[in-house]
């Protein structure tokens, strides 16, 4: 991996994100265009929030919020017992 593969790494998840500068932005964005499978690896990522970010709309099955408040409850009984 070379240097710049390393920092465009480091700086993939602040990019997809926008908070960058203007020019760690603009170097970011070239090494992309030169760089493979960094490009690849952003494109995976970018793909992976989108997937995310759609997925999270989605309301968690009941069966999964009754085991959670039960969970709740016993871990809230326990503790008062101590």
């Amino acid at each position: 991996m070379s240097q710049g593969c390393e920092h465009a790494v480091e700086y993939v998840y602040q990019y997809l994100d926008a908070e960058l500068t203007w020019t760690r932005r603009v170097r970011i964005r070239w090494h992309l265009r030169k760089c493979v499978a960094c490009d690849g690896a952003y494109s995976f990522e970018t793909r992976l929030k989108a997937v995310i970010r759609e997925r999270g709309r989605e309301e968690p099955p009941p069966e999964l919020m009754n085991r959670l408040r039960a969970l709740i409850r016993e871990e809230g009984s326990g503790s008062a017992d101590s």
